[in-house]
């Protein structure tokens, strides 16, 4: 009975290790599956909009030590917006929206 168990774990380890080994990167997953990889625009658009999701991150997190309610309304509303549009455009948005937001703040008030 022990060797069996041993067994048994062996070949399920066997066949596992090649299932917890494959990438799931884009690379990876359009070589598996090469007749519906990406077209060289589609992919660098596919790019584009990745690298515009860490910019609405970095918008959306500018001051981590402290609350900042301008942050707080972007993050909900990039939310909702990325719904509706790529997210590029809801970055140009929102960094328009942020700056016509920030401009129209009281300056804080500093204590002495």
């Amino acid at each position: 009975m022990h060797a069996l168990k041993h067994t048994a774990r062996f070949v399920l380890c066997c066949l596992a290790l090649p299932a917890v080994a494959e990438s799931y990167s884009y690379q990876a997953i359009s070589q598996r599956h090469s007749g519906a990889q990406l077209n060289a625009a589609a992919l660098n658009d596919a790019k584009m909009q990745g690298e515009c999701l860490v910019g609405l991150k970095q918008l959306n997190f500018k001051r981590r030590g402290s609350f900042d309610p301008v942050a707080e309304w972007t993050n909900y509303r990039s939310l909702s917006l990325l719904e509706q549009f790529p997210p590029c455009e809801v970055l140009v948005m929102m960094e328009v929206a942020r700056s016509a937001i920030i401009k129209l703040e009281p300056p804080a008030k500093t204590r002495p």
